[in-house]
């Protein structure tokens, strides 16, 4: 396989991290549908006073690597750091999912080939140690974001030139072309940074920088008073990992912590009735896909992939696995893409899935749908699947017999967390040519043709037509099961203002950080 990325341990090891973000979710939600907590979507009455320390607690391994916000390290604080708090890049994907620019004042295509872009940067971005954030440092970044072991390469894919025209404009002339570069530019694992930059004195130009890491136990960010927009309210906030869920609730319960978004199902009762907290709770375009490898019998035939999809009761996976707290998806990502085609609705057709099963001669058919921990939802569809002469074994395994050497070779697999991200990014990883994860061997000669036309395409209108099509080219006959998108969700103390009433992003609480306070 050519890939983009460098599939290393701990890029895989960023999957098992981000599960476990969710199943706090999913736990929260539980936690809300008992009537434990006071729903609240994020509509804040009062404004913030300036100032004060917040304690933000996560469900996640204590070790903290270095801060290198191109690599995904596995840890919390890398998170913390990249959503717009230490890091920033040159585009960002706003609360709706629109693009806007952050640190570029423009990226515009030379030509109608998606090959020549032409990059201008804001005047005055200083960085937390004083320097000026000039078109030396966009080249450099870009250059280390397409270094092996990083994790948005393929989002730019290989760069021919790069000319300087001046100290805030940069040229780049790509390989391939990217229609859609400055979308590309926009996740979080492509911040901009200092040309010398030092993952051990980890320096950007976000509405914090970097303060005291204290391994096993926490990090600190504290306000940037020179950032370019808007100042942050909060003085500090310091983040605190838990692998004990008990021990992340009771920090939580004896004041130690502000905020939380992940506590563990089995502990949701002890604090059922607490009106001290409040539940954050936001749509998003999140998602974790059953795959099938389309180079494999029986799942190479599109029918029996069809069919699975067909007879999948989302209903169920809604109200029993998310409790309520998703929507329902239609085996599409990039829910909140301008060009997402939401006309494309799975309706459930058992009678049309067993004759597509009849008709493939499957009738009868035994398979292992190999999961990590998502496995209620597999459960439901094995269910599901009797109904249609298909009996499926669901097999959980633990994160190191699921990410081990067999991981790309299973040919029915699922529990891999996927970021709510416009569409070219996911696909990038997951169907283009060249993908960079490229799980279920998808060879559609259509499709990919028409994702190379996709990348060449730079006029709005063109490319909405070329993306329409490749979504129901997917849907029709794509490789994967996307039954919910999931919704993110976190306590966090009454006293706190300040939060959005809807981020897509499905990191609206990182994203908050600069932005929520306590009530004055």
């Amino acid at each position: 396989m050519t890939s983009s990325f460098d599939l290393t341990p701990e890029f895989l090891n960023a999957f098992m991290q981000r599960r476990t973000l969710l199943k706090g979710s999913v736990a929260l939600a539980a936690l809300a549908a008992s009537g434990a907590l006071p729903l609240d979507g994020g509509a804040q009455a009062a404004a913030p006073a300036k100032g004060g320390k917040l304690t933000l607690g996560v469900n996640a391994p204590a070790g903290f690597g270095p801060i290198d916000p191109h690599r995904m390290a596995g840890d919390f604080a890398v998170d913390l750091a990249n959503h717009f708090t230490v890091f920033e890049t040159l585009t960002r994907q706003a609360n709706d999912g629109s693009l806007e620019m952050l640190l570029a004042e423009s990226i515009t295509p030379d030509d109608d080939t998606g090959t020549a872009w032409t990059i201008r940067i804001k005047k005055g971005v200083l960085f937390h140690d004083g320097r000026e954030f000039t078109a030396d440092d966009v080249i450099a970044s870009i250059k280390r974001i397409r270094e092996p072991g990083t994790t948005t390469g393929g989002h730019i894919g290989p760069v021919k030139s790069y000319e300087k025209g001046d100290d805030h404009t940069v040229r780049l002339i790509l390989e391939a072309p990217r229609s859609w570069l400055p979308t590309g530019l926009s996740d979080p694992f492509s911040s901009m940074l200092p040309a010398d930059f030092d993952p051990q004195k980890p320096i950007g130009t976000g509405p914090f920088k970097m303060g005291e890491i204290v391994q096993k136990e926490s990090v600190t960010i504290i306000r940037f008073d020179k950032y370019h927009g808007t100042p942050a309210i909060l003085d500090e906030v310091v983040l605190r990992p838990f692998e004990d869920p008990s021990a992340l609730l009771n920090a939580l319960q004896s004041g130690q912590i502000d905020i939380v978004n992940d506590v563990d199902a089995s502990l949701v009762g002890e604090i059922e009735g607490n009106e001290d907290f409040k539940l954050y709770d936001s749509p998003t375009g999140r998602f974790f896909p059953i795959q099938m490898r389309t180079d494999v019998a029986p799942f190479s035939d599109a029918r029996l992939r069809q069919a699975l999809r067909l007879v999948l009761d989302r209903e169920a996976v809604l109200n029993s696995v998310a409790n309520g707290y998703a929507a329902v998806a239609s085996d599409l990502y990039g829910r909140y893409d301008p060009n997402y085609n939401a006309q494309l609705i799975r309706d459930r057709d058992v009678e049309k899935a067993k004759a597509l099963i009849e008709e493939a001669g499957l009738s009868g058919t035994e398979l292992e749908l190999v999961m990590y921990k998502d496995v209620a939802t597999a459960l439901v569809l094995s269910e599901n699947a009797k109904e249609i002469g298909l009996n499926i074994t669901v097999k959980q395994l633990d994160a190191a017999a699921f990410y081990n050497e067999e991981y790309f070779q299973r040919p029915f697999f699922g529990g891999d967390y996927y970021p709510s991200l416009p569409y070219f990014l996911v696909s990038a990883l997951a169907d283009a040519p060249n993908a960079g994860l490229d799980q279920v061997k998808w060879r559609d000669k259509e499709y990919l043709d028409l994702w190379l036309e996709a990348a060449r395409t730079v006029d709005p209108d063109k490319l909405k037509q070329v993306m329409l099509k490749l979504q129901e080219i997917l849907f029709e006959r794509g490789a994967w099961i996307i039954p919910i998108f999931g919704n993110e969700l976190a306590i966090y103390k009454k006293e706190i203002v300040g939060l959005p009433q809807f981020d897509q992003s499905g990191a609206g609480i990182l994203r908050a950080l600069s932005t929520i306070g306590f009530a004055g």
